[in-house]
């Protein structure tokens, strides 16, 4: 059965470097690419044993759920919202009109929360939630037909294996 095994861990791996693979793109459809952390630390890890496999995504940045999910109206650290603006490459003349719309930001996401309704205007993007759903869920079905057929072939495989033999013996 280390056939079956050895298969599996390539089919996830594959599997796994493939959903990053559309995580990023997705991620960067929905423009939320700034430092590149969420992007540049999103990898895939593939444990496999006798019994089961396991395929995890993962990534560094620990944001990763309010991008994904957004975040109900708060108030984010104004330091923080203006290494953003730069991260961002968001334009503004001199530092009195940077720390202005800083503060403009915060109050949207006070109101608001995150995604703001302008960040859609702003980025251009369709949809600024849901990047996991959407890079990984629309594969969901592929994946269990590959993997069903992978292991289901792999499986004939070493069953002809064991009758050819007992063939053989007896």
């Amino acid at each position: 059965m280390s056939d079956i095994t050895s298969i599996l861990r390539k089919e996830l791996d594959l599997i796994g470097k493939d959903l990053v693979k559309s995580i990023k793109n997705e991620l960067a459809n929905q423009r939320h690419i700034a430092t590149g952390k969420l992007a540049n630390t999103t990898n895939h890890k593939v444990n496999v044993s006798q019994t089961e496999g396991n395929l995890l995504i993962s990534s560094k940045a620990k944001y990763w759920r309010a991008v994904n999910d957004g975040a109900k109206p708060h108030r984010p650290p104004f330091e923080d919202i203006m290494k953003w603006m730069d991260d961002k490459g968001i334009a503004y003349s001199d530092e009195a009109e940077k720390k202005q719309i800083a503060n403009a930001i915060i109050r949207r996401i006070a109101i608001e929360g995150t995604p703001t309704k302008g960040s859609f205007s702003r980025t251009g993007a369709t949809f600024r939630r849901g990047y996991l759903n959407r890079s990984v869920g629309s594969k969901k079905q592929s994946i269990t037909r590959r993997l069903q057929k992978v292991i289901g072939d792999q499986i004939k495989v070493e069953f002809n294996k064991v009758i050819k033999k007992a063939n053989q013996d007896g």
